[in-house]
């Protein structure tokens, strides 16, 4: 060729004039030659230039070189109007030319053409180019651009299948864009036309927007639709479904594929050891992860800056900082330039342990290496600053940085943890004054901060502001208003500000709590009824805080038939979580003690056809049977078993428990039915104690002997509790017999046991044995509490055994035990039914110097040592010493003084004094029992009649009565040495034989006859119906005869 020739002689040493002045003639082939080396040389200016001279003729080649040089000088509309020029068949190529490298460089302008070329002028173009131009606009995320091309590409005219270049290249674009489910969509239109037979590359970019949508578990059946496509999956796919399953937090999962792969013999690269890394570091399985690094490495893998980052981050988030900087020191070792992110998750760590000059230090660090910090990093600072409480210094750093909207935000919250208003303030106007656009989350810390401020009308002006700047409000938001409102009692503007989120489109159940919770700490149930039923029925979560405290507050205006009445409301509702509800409402009464309540809750919630859980039933049957309500327990009881069976050990415990109330030998007897069951179902230890408070000793001591291999695991207290009550109830054999039984058992007693046995053998005169067990304790390494003293001195001062009793007071003394008011009352009532005077005031002395105070009981008796002495006067002075003390006697000392000032016939300081006893509230108590226990009716105004009327004497045989019913005859001991019990009766003053009621004296019955003719019978009733219930029938028809005046 010509230029060939001269080459080889001067290479281009010649001008292309100097040619044409020679006589060479070029052709258009060495024309294009000519222009082709100009392009390679990037001369495209002179290409232009040459062409637009018109001096060569050229062809389609001159014409695809020239467009070429236009577009390279971003001539693209001269490039289109030459192309429309001449319109040939040839011209599709150049007009692939022309879009096909305006793709990268314009895309936009390439879309402009294309539609241009392909709709305007029907110039059919290749699959290339239009793959081409998807491609780089799915790369640059422009998917509505991306869609029009497609659409393009599939009109009639063209009709280009989608291929999976374009299919990956349209996943992976609106997944960069955040729209996985448009991704998975166009996947399925596009196989379901037929136009796809996906490859590994589609199906891996489909995984991804599976992952992202929290869609994972349909990966398995796009790995059913590979297998019929035959396509073998590789590392990409495993790595990216592995991520996948992290994002989901199913940790075990992801190692299943681990392991998938390695069954497979798919070899891990960097990337998949990195993603498994990442995913346990984040997940807080750091070892796990550290495993897989050191495998990496063992493999002959490099970790990267981004794999031993994720390291450091899961060291971090543990605390474990040590590790982390020997991680980082593998960074360094590797020599591995170091990024900011490495050094602000350090950063971040080391603030989280509070260790902020280490921060700092690593802050110098950065800067020593040139690694600008940014104010991600100054953020981690303040952030850590902050959580220490040194906001002072936080500020400082914030003040010299350019902070963002993330700096501002993290001072604010701050401040309102110390509640420090006037930082609050200097930051808030920091915010208004520098150059920084708020996002909601700022907006919502401002509102909370100018509510802590007290600010509220400024709150509302940022709120109603947050629409202006383009911003939408979200729950926060409306959450923040409503309970920064609802805590100063403006219950109208929170109302307002939750009518406008109901208009909102935003789906939070926050707002209904925020809500109720407010109503509710203003006293407003019904209203935040009212907003609770709303929330159940839009079918939001139900919290269990929130609903308590509704039920809570409920209950405390309205009390159980509140709670009752709500679940009425609510009616039957389809909720999801109402089981839940429903069953924490019957804890919640079963817990107060309210076990009908919850009875009555339960039948509400059946009415509604909702059945209860197992759990609920158990609750309410175990309250009811331990409040004493069997009734409804058996009721209950007989629904549970035919509804649920009778399985679990805890309801078979149940129905012991019942059947012991019922009776004792039903329930041994089922016990025994179920020798042969495994499950250690047995009697609940709490039934010993109710059936003992309920008086069936006997009954609790048949359940513990006759319970055989079905006994529980029962304690010293529970022996302790059923022996005393065996002691009280008489049954001494009963109890030593069950002491014996327990002692077996491997049970050790202590003192209070011993004082139980003690005091029933005192109650049944076995004071020789008593003794025996006493001078026993020291021997077991027991101590003698003051209780047991106590027993003993009561029993012998009982018994007349005084010397031995102030031998045994003295003994107490001398073992550092401080007697108390009941042992010194004992004493003293001893030494006074003895007539020992003088020896019971100087007991009252020495109570009193001890610091004691004397009771009813200690008057009383002291009272009773004067009567019996006839020293009136003496119990006179002693009566109103003690009532100007504020302590008056019982209701025996009260008659002990009415006696003995009847018996010497001073009549009217013995009314004076029953006008007294009437006024005691200790007496009135007993005069209630009195009726109550015989169904009569105010024995306290017939007395208070007989008493003004004059008729001292028959009140006081009236009175007598009612000592002979609370205080019988006590038997005395006679012999003490033998242990065989004799007795006699001993009459003393707190025990009076059956007295006949007096007759009225003449004189007294014209007077009794005046004040019955206006008093109802009704008022001596009560006294008639007491002596025949006496069966002293003689002497209620002396009473009768005083009433009707027939005497």
């Amino acid at each position: 060729m010509i230029f060939s020739k001269i080459s080889n002689i001067r290479p281009f040493s010649l001008s292309l004039v100097s040619l044409l002045k020679s006589g060479f003639t070029p052709t258009t082939t060495h024309f294009n030659q000519f222009l082709f080396f100009l392009s390679k040389s990037k001369r495209f200016k002179l290409i232009i230039h040459l062409v637009k001279s018109n001096q060569f003729k050229g062809d389609s080649k001159t014409r695809r070189i020239f467009i070429e040089a236009l577009v390279k000088e971003d001539k693209y509309d001269e490039a289109v109007q030459c192309l429309k020029e001449k319109n040939t068949q040839m011209e599709k190529r150049l007009f692939d030319s022309l879009i096909q490298p305006l793709c990268k460089r314009n895309p936009e302008k390439a879309l402009s053409i294309l539609q241009d070329c392909s709709v305007s002028n029907g110039v059919l173009l290749s699959s290339y180019t239009f793959s081409s131009l998807i491609y780089c606009l799915c790369s640059q995320g422009k998917m509505d651009e991306a869609i029009q091309v497609l659409d393009l590409m599939n009109n009639e005219k063209n009709k280009y299948p989608f291929d999976n270049f374009v299919c990956s290249c349209v996943i992976s674009g609106f997944l960069s864009v955040g729209k996985a489910e448009l991704a998975v969509k166009f996947f399925e239109n596009a196989a379901s036309l037929g136009y796809l037979k996906p490859n590994v590359v589609t199906c891996t970019g489909l995984v991804s927007a599976y992952c992202r949508l929290g869609r994972i578990d349909e990966v398995s059946d796009l790995l059913a639709r590979m297998q019929i496509y035959g396509l073998e999956l590789d590392v990409v796919f495993y790595s990216n479904w592995i991520y996948g399953y992290f994002r989901e937090g199913a940790i075990e999962e992801a190692l299943c594929r681990h392991s998938e792969m390695v069954c497979r013999r798919i070899e891990l690269d960097t990337i998949s050891y990195t993603i498994l890394i990442d995913g346990f570091s984040k997940e807080g399985h750091v070892e796990k992860a550290v495993g897989f690094l050191y495998a990496m490495r063992k493999r002959g893998l490099q970790p990267n800056l981004v794999t031993l980052t994720a390291v450091i981050l899961g060291f971090c988030k543990k605390g474990k900082l040590s590790e982390a900087f020997a991680v980082f020191k593998i960074v360094e070792d590797l020599q591995i330039e170091a990024d900011e992110f490495i050094y602000a998750v350090l950063i971040d760590g080391v603030c989280r342990k509070g260790d902020i000059e280490r921060a700092f230090e690593l802050l110098s660090e950065m800067e020593k290496k040139g690694i600008k910090p940014s104010v991600v990093t100054y953020n981690t600072i303040i952030n850590g600053l902050c959580k220490v409480g040194r906001m002072i210094e936080a500020d400082d750093v914030s003040k010299g940085i350019p902070g963002d909207i993330i700096t501002y935000s993290t001072l604010l919250h701050g401040y309102m943890q110390e509640e420090n208003v006037a930082g609050m303030l200097e930051t808030k106007n920091r915010v208004e004054a520098a150059d920084v656009s708020l996002d909601v989350t700022m907006c919502n810390l401002l509102i909370k901060g100018l509510f802590m401020m007290g600010l509220f009308e400024d709150a509302l002006a940022i709120y109603k502001k947050i629409s202006d700047m383009g911003l939408t409000s979200n729950y926060v938001t409306y959450c923040t208003m409503i309970e920064g409102y609802s805590k100063v009692g403006m219950l109208d503007e929170a109302l307002e500000i939750f009518d406008e989120y109901r208009k909102a489109s935003i789906t939070s159940a926050a707002c209904y709590n925020c809500t109720i919770q407010g109503l509710c700490e203003n006293d407003m149930p019904d209203m935040a009824v009212e907003v609770f039923v709303e929330l159940i029925d839009r079918g939001l979560p139900l919290s269990t805080r929130i609903y308590m405290i509704l039920i809570k507050k409920i209950f405390g205006v309205k009390g159980a038939d509140g709670v009752v009445d709500l679940f009425q409301r609510l009616g039957r509702i389809e909720h999801e979580n109402f089981g839940l509800l429903c069953n924490d409402a019957v804890s919640f009464l079963c817990n107060k003690g309210l076990s009908e309540a919850a009875f009555d809750l339960l039948m509400v919630i059946q009415s509604n056809a909702f059945v209860l859980s197992k759990n609920s039933y158990y609750l309410i049957m175990r309250s009811l049977l331990y409040g004493g309500k069997t009734f409804l327990t058996g009721l209950l009881l007989t629904t549970f078993i035919k509804n649920y069976g009778m399985f679990e050990l805890r309801e078979k415990e149940i129905l012991v428990y019942f059947l012991c109330t019922k009776n004792v030998e039903t329930a041994v007897r089922y016990l025994a039915t179920m020798k042969g069951d495994v499950s250690a179902v047995t009697f609940p230890a709490i039934i010993l104690r109710t059936l003992t408070k309920g008086g069936r000793y006997l009954d609790a001591f048949d359940l513990v002997m006759g319970a055989g291999d079905k006994l529980p695991l029962l304690d010293v207290v529970d022996y302790s509790i059923v022996i005393d009550g065996l002691c009280r109830g008489g049954h001494i054999d009963r109890a030593l017999d069950l002491c014996n039984f327990a002692k077996n058992k491997g049970i050790s007693f202590n003192i209070i046991t011993f004082n139980s046995v003690i005091n029933g053998l005192c109650r049944q005169g076995c004071v020789v044995e008593a003794f025996r067990l006493f001078n026993s304790l020291e021997k077991n390494n027991i101590v003698p509490s003051e209780i047991t003293y106590g027993i003993l001195i009561n029993t012998l001062s009982k018994e007349g055994l005084l010397e031995d009793a102030t031998r045994l007071f003295e003994e107490m003394s001398l073992k550092d035990l401080r007697p108390n008011t009941h042992i010194y009352n004992s004493l003293i009532d001893g030494c006074s039914k003895s007539g020992q005077v003088q020896e019971t005031l100087k007991l009252l002395l020495d109570l009193q110097a001890k610091g004691l105070t004397p009771d009813e009981f200690t008057v009383s008796a002291v009272l009773n040592s004067y009567c019996q002495k006839g020293d009136m006067e003496g119990a006179l002075g002693f009566f109103s010493e003690f009532k100007m003390r504020g302590t008056l006697p019982d209701f025996l000392g009260f008659m002990y003084l009415v006696r003995g000032l009847c018996d010497k016939g001073r009549m009217e300081e013995s009314r004076c004094i029953l006008r007294e006893m009437f006024q005691s509230k200790s007496v009135i108590d007993l005069l209630d029992r009195v009726e109550s226990e015989i169904e009569t009716e105010s024995i306290r105004s017939f007395l208070s009649l007989l008493c003004e009327q004059g008729s001292v004497q028959e009140a006081v045989n009236i009175l007598n009565e009612v000592v002979t019913m609370f205080f019988p005859v006590r038997e005395k001991r006679v012999d003490s040495k033998d242990s065989s019990c004799k007795y006699k009766i001993d009459i003393d003053s707190r025990s009076c034989e059956s007295r006949k009621l007096v007759k009225a004296s003449n004189n007294c019955h014209s007077q009794d006859t005046q004040i019955t003719q206006f008093l109802d019978f009704n008022s001596y009733y009560s006294c008639i119906a007491l002596l025949c219930a006496k069966g002293e029938y003689d002497n209620a028809n002396e009473v009768a005869k005083i009433v009707t005046g027939f005497t």
